[in-house]
């Protein structure tokens, strides 16, 4: 396995311009993305009030039922002992979701380890898991390449409604038969048949998107003692309860910092991250088991078009009282994950960044300041047969995934292999057809105007048939030519599927298929420098 590292241009303005440094940006955020803003940042952690001893029997009791490892209890400790914490997250996406959740829990557990070693002081790598979301269609589906296209598999979710990944109970016969079609779309290997009892194992002992997840998560990382929360786990819901009514309380004033940060962005020629409203209460409430996102009229909270009203006591008292019942969105979870823990540095996406560059108004008025904002680690995965394509046409890793060079290639072969004689023959025949019934027409028309639409449609017939002919013709063409052509869409199919990036696309566990069960610890043990570059590993 083989290291090589690589600038890919980020594709939104925001991200390039926070990642180079750009002064306007980055007076949105409270420290520069890097080491130098650690030490800064764990002083004033110093001063940040958290309730370890409690926290640290919540994770344990949602970590339980999967296997806490001795690194794991070793972090908790630590974290009781006053260890800071890296902090990323993401939804409960099937098998993992697509790559980049792995490496995003593969960036805060590299980030700990030299944050601990710059700050010589205890680091703990925590994996935020957003099981209060619904957007169930976001995370029901894989992406697998079959016949050369790289294809969506959809999985039946609509009888979930709009239940959260953690409370949706999964439909085992469904998503077994779901899981079974996609790994029959794998090729066999001698990881293949663990791999697949591992999965079903796991799906066999969880009832939940969350659970599912979860399972999975912790056995990936169950070396490294990455720590895990659901953020809808009942317990946590608990532990937040004042917290809640701070962001109740706040919340006029939340919304119009956000609001105004977003305009400010625009006016900058930034896209807006969010399409903030000013009315909006950043919260959602479960009610008969639907999630409603609450917005403020006057001193009223509404949702579900004013089907339920709550006045500012109702949700103090529900925040007191069933706090389970209330849930953060994309403003307030930052917020919430800030009041839980001492976060140094915080492990986020592209758009997750875009995000962030809202709230810095919104932490002070909570009396917090932002964490350090780290753009998350990306990587490719290049196997052999990949190695030996680029070499055999002169490419590299930022030919495909960058410069999209193979699309050029493509069309520069279909050029030089065109039937060019017969596409002219094709072209002169459509060419004499139309001044053929131009002629037809206006003699046509002179017998009777409402024939006109009859031969217009009579041509357009002819010249279907036509354009069908040369299509053929050039199918024909790339087919006598199709090893060529097969090379270059492996190629985009491997490094950049469907015009994204590798890690945008394809789940982490068709690559173990292929690499082995240990995928993610042959990952951690490169020497994975915590910067800017793209992360390329050739197998």
């Amino acid at each position: 396995m083989k290291l090589a590292e690589q600038f890919v241009p980020p594709s939104s303005k925001l991200m390039n311009d926070y990642i180079n440094g750009d002064e306007n940006l980055r007076r949105y955020f409270s420290y520069n993305p890097d080491f130098s803003s650690f030490d800064s940042r764990l002083q004033k952690l110093q001063k940040h009030n958290v309730d370890r001893q409690r926290l640290s029997a919540v994770i344990r009791n949602y970590m339980e039922p999967y296997g806490i490892s001795g690194k794991a209890e070793e972090h908790l400790q630590d974290f009781e002992d006053g260890a800071s914490v890296v902090v990323t997250g993401q939804q409960a996406g099937l098998l993992t979701g697509p790559l980049y959740t792995i490496h995003k829990a593969i960036s805060a557990i590299v980030l700990a380890k030299q944050a601990k070693e710059e700050l010589n002081t205890k680091v703990v790598p925590v994996f935020w898991i957003a099981g209060e979301d619904h957007d169930l269609a976001e995370i029901s589906h894989l992406y697998r390449e079959i016949n050369g296209r790289v294809e969506k598999l959809n999985f039946p979710h609509v009888e979930y409604g709009k239940k959260t990944a953690s409370t949706a109970i999964l439909n085992k016969a469904r998503i077994t038969d779901f899981l079974n079609e996609y790994f029959r779309s794998l090729p066999e290997t001698a990881y293949s048949k663990e791999l697949q009892q591992m999965i079903f194992g796991f799906l066999e002992t969880t009832e939940t998107y969350t659970e599912f997840f979860s399972a999975l998560l912790n056995h990936f990382f169950n070396e490294e003692g990455l720590l895990m929360i659901d953020a809808a786990y009942p317990e946590m819901r608990k532990f937040e309860s004042e917290f809640f009514k701070r962001l109740i309380e706040l919340s006029p004033a939340i919304a119009k910092e956000v609001y105004t940060a977003e305009q400010e962005l625009v006016a900058q020629g930034y896209n807006p991250p969010l399409s903030a409203e000013e009315d909006a209460a950043h919260l959602f409430i479960t009610v008969k088991g639907e999630r409603i996102l609450l917005k403020r009229e006057g001193e009223t909270f509404t949702g579900n078009d004013g089907k339920v009203r709550f006045s500012v006591d109702d949700l103090l008292n529900i925040a007191e009282q069933s706090p389970e019942m209330l849930s953060n969105n994309v403003v307030t979870r930052p917020l919430m994950q800030e009041m839980v823990f001492p976060v140094l540095a915080f492990v986020g996406g592209p758009g997750e960044i875009a995000y962030w560059s809202l709230f810095k108004k919104a932490f002070e008025i909570l009396g917090m300041e932002m964490p350090v904002i780290m753009p998350r680690l990306g990587m490719t995965l290049v196997n052999r047969k990949v190695q030996l394509l680029l070499e055999k046409y002169g490419l590299n890793f930022e030919d495909v995934a960058v410069k999209q060079k193979t699309k050029q290639l493509k069309a520069d072969l279909l050029d030089a292999v065109r039937e060019k004689e017969a596409e002219k023959l094709i072209e002169d025949l459509e060419a004499k057809i139309q001044m053929d019934y131009d002629s037809i027409q206006q003699r046509m028309t002179e017998v009777s105007r409402g024939l006109a639409p009859l031969v217009e449609k009579n041509l357009q017939f002819h010249l279907k048939q036509l354009d069908f002919l040369k299509h053929k013709l050039e199918d024909e063409v790339i087919l006598q030519n199709s090893v060529q052509f097969g090379h270059y869409d492996f190629l985009e199919n491997e490094l950049l599927p469907n015009g994204s990036l590798q890690e945008r696309i394809y789940n982490p566990v068709s690559y173990m298929n292929e690499y082995g069960m240990d995928l993610v610890n042959q990952l951690l043990a490169l020497d994975l420098k915590y910067d800017k570059n793209h992360k390329i590993i050739y197998f």
